[in-house]
């Protein structure tokens, strides 16, 4: 059994393109994706009235967007309103990079790319990819509106816990779907620990939609998992606009680390741990790294950024986007420094430290596992199954795979 899967994981490394091509594919059949829909709010409980009408307000920003190469259709997945020209009439629609990435696996854009967006009014307009960030697997659109979509709020500050709403759009018939839920206090599986999870059941048509709670505020972006839905926290979602307002890129202080947050951790890990208050667990740290040269090591407990207690790691990466942001504006004079406080694992002592912090020269760290699309014909079936499995033996090992 093991060597037949070597087998087929050593044929797929060579043959990975045709794979590919076979994917986008030549029968009709493959044209279309069959991405099915989600929705639990109709159950006729108070409840789900309530959801409904928070749904409904909600929708009036959410489109439903598809990707294209060479007049094939490859993905699907769901957008919301960010901002919007009055000059132009264009409207700049948030979404996920998974929407465009390549079926090969690697982070570049889909070839020959073109987007349809399908707007709350059912009319389908081109899109045109504006910036794309792999890192954060977020993207924006810009499509032509007659009117201006309603624009969400967009909560500064992480939220980790709560009652949520995943809310999407169909490409097919243009309605909205409504997925109810909580935020768990639970790590998500995807390889970027600032990445949060709700209970929210949707499918991969949701991806890209928002997380809102019940005042109909965004508390996050949704991406797609069999056991609960990851999402990426609209605090960092805020700060990633105004670097791309500011520069046309995301830059980002580089710490070198993975951390967890304390109350996230299994018994197994905490028993070591022995830390019981707030914090981030350091669970790796790259050799070489600012916080190795600080003397920070795995299993120590960040407590403090920046004058912050620290709860989750959401919270930890926009401070350092804000941190970034500062000193790219010359707010800040010195190198770009941070000031934290760490439990040291080896005497049980906190200790105070000034970390120099590095900026990443590319976006490509994160690396998490899109899912592939749900074609309709059996062989593209199998080369997606095939692919999947590829991907995961890919990223076993890849986690420390950056540099500054």
């Amino acid at each position: 059994m093991a060597e037949r899967f070597q087998q087929i994981m050593e044929d797929y490394a060579t043959n990975y393109d045709l794979y590919a091509q076979q994917i986008r594919g030549e029968p009709e059949e493959c044209n279309l994706t069959v991405e099915s829909e989600f929705c639990d709010i109709d159950d006729g409980s108070s409840r789900g009235w309530k959801a409904r009408k928070v749904a409904l307000r909600a929708s009036e920003s959410v489109v439903s967007l598809s990707s294209f190469s060479d007049e094939k259709r490859i993905r699907v997945g769901s957008g919301f309103m960010v901002g919007f020209n009055r000059h132009t009439n264009t409207s700049n629609i948030l979404t996920s990079a998974t929407l465009v990435r390549s079926l090969c696996g690697q982070n570049i854009v889909i070839p020959d790319l073109k987007v349809k967006v399908c707007l709350p009014n059912g009319h389908i307009s081109e899109g045109l990819l504006s910036i794309v960030d792999f890192h954060y697997n977020i993207a924006i659109v810009e499509v032509k509106s007659d009117e201006e979509l309603p624009r969400p709020i967009l909560l500064c500050n992480v939220i980790k816990r709560g009652a949520v709403l995943a809310i999407g759009r169909f490409y097919d018939h243009g309605g909205v779907m409504c997925a109810q839920g909580k935020i768990r206090k639970e790590t998500s599986t995807f390889d970027c620990s600032e990445l949060l999870v709700s209970s929210c059941h949707t499918t991969m048509a949701g991806v890209g939609g928002p997380l809102v709670d019940y005042s109909g505020h965004v508390v996050g972006i949704n991406f797609y998992g069999e056991k609960h839905t990851p999402f990426l926290s609209s605090a960092i979602i805020i700060r990633c606009l105004d670097h791309w307002a500011s520069w046309g890129q995301v830059n980002r202080p580089w710490l070198g680390c993975i951390c967890t947050s304390v109350d996230m951790l299994p018994l197994r890990v905490l028993e070591k741990c022995t830390y019981l208050n707030e914090g981030l667990y350091i669970s790796d740290v790259v050799k070489g790294s600012p916080f190795d040269v600080a003397g920070l090591s795995a299993g120590d407990v960040l407590i403090e950024c920046a004058g912050e207690v620290l709860s989750t790691a959401a919270q930890l990466g926009a401070l350092l986007l804000d941190l970034c942001h500062k000193y790219l504006r010359g707010y800040v004079e010195s190198k770009m420094t941070v000031e934290v406080v760490v439990w040291k694992q080896k005497d049980g002592r906190k200790s105070r430290k000034i970390v120099k912090t590095n900026l990443l020269s590319h976006c490509n760290f994160y690396r998490w596992l899109d899912p592939l699309p749900r074609y309709n014909d059996k062989k593209m079936v199998m080369a997606r199954d095939v692919m999947e499995l590829y991907y995961k033996v890919l990223a076993q090992g890849a986690r420390f795979t950056m540099k500054p």
